[in-house]
């Protein structure tokens, strides 16, 4: 990167059109280098030595209960998420902070006032009182506002049903004639013939770091989320695998829609829809849609990972890399739902670092404020950095350009969101047991390839990159020919925003 762009903060950056390249490949240092070579020898030497990973919330063979997930007192920190603030009590009333607003500026974090609105009566709870995760037995149903926004399921005999149902509950229950076709071949086998429930560190390597293009850029992802230093890195690394394994990220992928909450899907909580001005995959998230009493606290636990584990994906041309844009418009306050917040936030500072680009809010109402000044101070300055706030299509522009907004927010791009419920038919190349076993071996060999190229560019730092390069594009063959029989088809294969080659129509 020239000297002048290695001053530029991201969002002069989007203001430019400029992509990012510090610390990314091809455009490492002689120092970066050297630092990514030092983390391949340690990462090679926990492939001989490293123990064992637990699964703890196996889909396939121990199935979590809500209560082992934290459903019954709502401790986030029982779903394996590090703690990441408590943001449980309520504040005082007279300590609380003015509500904020925004400017439009280069920082995106410059605050300034903008509502001196007295807070509702105390005996209403006032604007904090949903932060105390308490929540009543009966919800509100929202007023008719035109929006899409779902009224609260009432307490009744259906609550359990409607609160847990998946995708594929679902199918069985409004068509009784699918019950002899389930989704997804119900026996998941793990890959490199793992057990059940364990996993090599190894094995959790790979099938994390080839997600991606080149497992360099996975590895790297580590090293600027601990700004290059190596054995921060590497313990992110181990922190991480540790992670995915307990949570079976594999089984996540593999089952994919087919045990996801139905309802969270049909309501288009979250979708992928368009690219922002660099390049990167756009998620939206209609607040509005989220209704906590609606949905589990394993449901959307599920969810959340299953978007970000799908998104990289449609990230393939962006390093990973995705923005998720915060549609706050017209929010209740049934629908701030700070575990959901908190949970995305660890999520992405913890577990899949580097993967978020920027995060918009746009925000039309005063009532997002309250939750702000909660969280605010507690979130990671370096996502902290990455959040936008704006309050019209105008504000958004300098982000996405407004051909590739969607119509709902205010922009051209004439897409609506629908549900496109998944069918066996499109999984049932997962029941070929032969061919998988063909395109594993395939998998296995173009791995060896990639970790003996590895080994030699290590021990002889000239002259090997080309040969790595030729093992990098080999091995990432060998996971799109995979893939069909280890991750179930997801909404944007149906879509057709990704093609059967992995190219990215979006």
């Amino acid at each position: 990167m020239a000297p002048a762009e290695a001053s530029l903060t991201l969002l002069e950056h989007y203001a430019r059109r400029l992509p990012l390249t510090e610390g990314r490949l091809p455009s490492l240092s002689a120092d970066q280098i050297a630092k990514l070579r030092h983390l391949w020898h340690l990462l090679l030497s926990e492939f001989d030595t490293a123990a064992t990973l637990p699964v703890l919330f196996s889909l396939a063979h121990a199935p979590a209960t809500d209560a082992a997930a934290g459903e019954l007192d709502t401790d986030l920190t029982a779903l394996s998420f590090e703690p990441l603030v408590s943001l449980g009590s309520k504040p005082d009333k007279d300590n609380s902070p003015t509500p904020p607003r925004t400017t439009t500026a280069t920082s995106a974090t410059t605050v300034q006032a903008t509502s001196t609105r007295d807070p509702p009566d105390s005996g209403s709870g006032g604007w904090f009182s949903w932060a105390s995760g308490s929540r009543s037995s009966s919800a509100t149903p929202a007023a008719d506002t035109g929006t899409s926004t779902p009224a609260s399921i009432s307490d009744s005999a259906e609550t359990v049903r409607l609160r847990r149902e998946t995708v594929q509950e679902y199918i069985y229950r409004t068509n009784p004639a699918t019950l002899a076709a389930p989704l997804v071949p119900p026996s998941f086998t793990p890959l490199f013939d793992q057990p059940a429930l364990t996993r090599s560190f190894c094995a959790a390597f790979w099938q994390a770091a080839t997600q991606m293009r080149d497992p360099d850029s996975w590895v790297l992802r580590f090293l600027r989320a601990r700004k290059w230093d190596v054995d921060q890195a590497l313990d992110m690394i181990r922190k991480t695998l540790a992670w995915r394994v307990g949570q079976a990220i594999d089984e996540v992928a593999y089952f994919g829609e087919s045990k996801l909450h139905h309802h969270t899907m049909d309501t288009g909580l979250a979708f992928a829809c368009t690219t922002d001005r660099l390049g990167c995959p756009v998620y939206v998230v209609r607040v509005r849609a989220n209704v906590a009493h609606n949905r589990s606290i394993l449901a959307i636990k599920r969810f959340l990972c299953w978007q970000l584990e799908t998104s990289q994906l449609l990230a393939a041309d962006s390093d990973g890399r995705v923005t998720i844009l915060f549609d706050l418009s017209d929010v209740t306050r049934e629908n701030i739902d700070l575990g959901l917040v908190r949970m995305l936030i660890t999520l992405l500072s913890n577990y899949f670092p580097e993967t978020l680009g920027i995060m918009i809010l746009y925000v039309n109402s005063w009532f997002f404020w309250g939750l702000w000044t909660v969280i605010a101070p507690f979130i990671d300055p370096v996502v902290k950095s990455k959040i936008v706030m704006v309050r019209s299509t105008r504000e958004i522009a300098p982000y996405i350009d407004l051909d590739q907004l969607p119509l709902e927010l205010g922009g051209q791009k004439p897409f609506s969101y629908n549900y496109v419920q998944p069918t066996s038919e499109e999984n049932a190349c997962m029941a070929d047991t032969a061919a998988r076993q063909a395109a594993e071996r395939d998998y296995v060999s173009a791995i060896v390839d990639y970790e003996n190229d590895t080994r030699q560019w290590l021990a002889q730092p000239a002259g090997i990159y080309s040969v790595r390069c030729a093992a990098r594009d080999k091995l990432r063959q060998a996971v799109v020919d995979l893939d069909p029989f280890v991750r179930s088809r997801t909404l944007h294969h149906r879509l057709g925003q990704l093609k059967p080659d992995y190219t990215v129509a979006l």
